[in-house]
């Protein structure tokens, strides 16, 4: 699911023709990439699978609030077969703060016993021992639409005042009396950053 459609992106943007719909649809498709890094998160839901190391207790997911989780499987080899399945009764999921928590200690505690498989610690930390595959379905904030929009935007102006410029690297041209002046500025604008801190993970 995008993060907005190209005719609210369009509206939001003042844009009333159809002529440029393709660059900003390019445009579009990077503004949510760009969103997903900068916030650590994918605001606009979707199904998800993602990997733990098996001594934790508590899994902190990417993506938030929960919908639905489908499955969580815990095996110290990274297979998950089907017998790797847990119980929905073995862990309790936090759905408005994307955490699941074990009702049984850790998900795949360490164990030392005799000197078969002595490893087995070393295999409870491996990044891939637990999985869960979630699915987030709540609508995407507004204050995220807007700043998709406005990211969009002032990429779009760049490219606009390029091309205006013919690709070449001005800061003012004269025509006649008329002296015009670029913009080249390509940091984000402060009010993309203002309005997605919010979301941001504590991790990024």
């Amino acid at each position: 699911m995008p993060v907005d459609t190209l005719t609210n992106v369009k509206t939001r943007l003042g844009i009333s023709t159809s002529a440029d719909d393709g660059l900003l649809g390019l445009l579009m498709d990077s503004a949510e990439r760009w969103i997903a890094e900068y916030t650590g998160r994918n605001l606009a839901g979707g199904t998800f699978t993602e990997y733990f190391p098996g001594q934790v207790e508590w899994l902190c997911l990417a993506n938030f609030p929960i919908s639905s989780v489908t499955s969580v499987k815990v095996d110290a080899s990274g297979a998950f077969g089907p017998d790797s399945l847990l119980s929905p009764t073995d862990y309790v999921i936090h759905a408005e703060r994307g955490v699941i928590q074990s009702r049984r200690g850790p998900f795949l505690a360490a164990s030392r016993n005799g000197l078969v498989n002595a490893d087995r610690s070393t295999w409870t930390r491996h990044p891939r021992a637990v999985q869960v595959v979630y699915s987030v379905t709540a609508p995407v904030p507004d204050d995220v639409k807007h700043a998709h929009a406005l990211l969009v935007g002032h990429w779009y102006r760049r490219v606009k005042t390029q091309a205006a410029a013919g690709f070449q690297n001005l800061g003012h041209q004269r025509y006649g009396e008329i002296d015009v002046s670029y913009q080249q500025d390509g940091s984000i604008p402060d009010e993309v950053a203002s309005l997605l801190a919010r979301y941001r993970t504590s991790g990024i």
